[in-house]
């Protein structure tokens, strides 16, 4: 009765409040990556053949965006942006990034009044062969945003949209996750139960500081699937981080295909790190370095802890002795590799180990003479060297390498 009635009333502030319309703003453009050309080398394959958006037009996606605190900066060239075209102009980059890729999708969106229609969501791009121009057309005539949150209709929705659906599914949420008129994890499981392992949830969390509860609720949802991620709009503002984002979603690294095994393999110990060739997954490791079982040069006695990425003062001995190693190799450069456990989504973790990385550079760099290179690269929690099934297997993986390059 609660719910009928909290429905009702949202209903009826709309039919009141009229739509708000939302024309297309004009963002600082960026260069998409290429998903097709990243595939044709051979690098990566595509894991997603389905892709459905349940985009949110409720009344709520009206209000500026404020980037979570950050004022507006994160989306450049529009100072008074809404939330709704800032989700929009997410989708118009996913689109530039999906361009040659071969693949279906499909575009719902939610809210409900006499410019969206009076059901509690709308098919927007009927779910067929994705079409780059007819999804920005799409998304050009998605103008206003009015009445309460009806995600769950939407998700429940996409059982039907979704019935010729075959292969791999990424079901892609863009939303404040605000004021929502009932819970959308029972429609999640449903569709879970339907498509199994086939189905991976997303979302891009287009909120502000008072609506931490919605991206709570997005990435509960992807826990749900049991596969998937939420990520804040904020944090996928810049190339780099937009780039990693989708391709994230829609790609997987190749394998590298198995070298051949020698009948009588000549091994060794090239680099003299007590490591033989056979077994060594580090060839190079400079003289001095503190390898692993694989021969990769760990950090050994520097851990973050959760959710960090300060440098103890009792770390400051161990790096200062990596520095000595560095720079008694001259002309050497080095990879700074952060790692991560998996408590949290890959895109959080992604830039904590980032951050972790570049702390180590940082320390680093000001112990050497200029002539050492050093680039910093964060892993995220794709490289676990350790089970992440313990805490002393969690806490080892919130490490960093070191790899020489050439």
């Amino acid at each position: 009765m609660k719910k009928t009635l909290i429905f009702t009333l949202s209903l009826t502030g709309a039919l009141l409040i009229g739509c708000s319309t939302q024309p297309i703003r004009t963002f600082y453009p960026i260069k998409t990556v290429n998903l097709n050309q990243l595939i044709a080398s051979g690098e990566f394959r595509q894991k997603v053949d389905n892709l459905y958006v349940v985009l949110d037009a409720s009344s709520s996606m009206k209000e500026a965006y404020h980037g979570n605190a950050y004022a507006n900066d994160d989306f450049p060239g529009d100072s008074t942006a809404t939330k709704f075209a800032v989700a929009k102009e997410v989708l118009h980059r996913v689109n530039g990034s999906l361009a040659e890729l071969n693949l279906n999708a499909g575009i719902r969106r939610f809210g409900f009044g006499p410019c969206i229609g009076f059901g509690l969501s709308t098919l927007n791009y009927e779910f067929g062969r994705y079409s780059p121009s007819q999804w920005k057309d799409s998304l050009g005539q998605q103008e206003c945003v009015s009445g309460g949150s009806t995600m769950s209709g939407a998700i429940e929705n996409a059982q039907t949209d979704l019935q010729k659906a075959t292969g791999k599914i990424a079901l892609l949420l863009v939303s404040d996750g605000h004021d929502l008129i009932s819970s959308p994890v029972p429609a999640v499981q449903a569709l879970k139960a339907q498509y199994g392992d086939q189905l991976c949830v997303y979302s891009v969390w287009v909120g502000n500081t008072e609506d931490q509860s919605g991206h709570a609720m997005l990435q509960q949802l992807s826990d749900v699937a049991g596969c998937g991620f939420s990520a804040p709009a904020k944090n996928i503002y810049s190339q780099n981080d937009f780039d990693g984002f989708v391709k994230h979603v829609f790609l997987a690294q190749t394998q590298a295909e198995p070298e051949a095994i020698l009948e009588e393999p000549a091994d060794g110990d090239d680099d003299q790190d007590g490591v033989l060739n056979s077994r060594d997954k580090c060839p190079g490791t400079p003289k001095g370095a503190t390898v692993n079982e694989s021969g990769c040069w760990v950090i050994k006695g520097v851990n973050f802890d959760f959710d960090e990425n300060d440098i103890k003062p009792e770390y400051q001995p161990i790096l200062d002795e990596v520095a000595a190693i560095i720079q008694r190799n001259p002309g050497i450069s080095i990879e700074v590799q952060g790692h991560t456990d998996n408590a949290g989504s890959e895109a959080y973790n992604q830039k904590l180990s980032e951050r972790r990385a570049y702390a180590i550079k940082g320390y680093l760099h000001d112990k050497l003479d200029s002539d050492h290179r050093l680039t910093a690269v964060g892993y995220g929690l794709t490289r676990p060297a350790y089970t992440n099934d313990t805490d002393e297997g969690r806490a080892n993986n919130r490490r960093v390498e070191l790899k020489p390059i050439k």
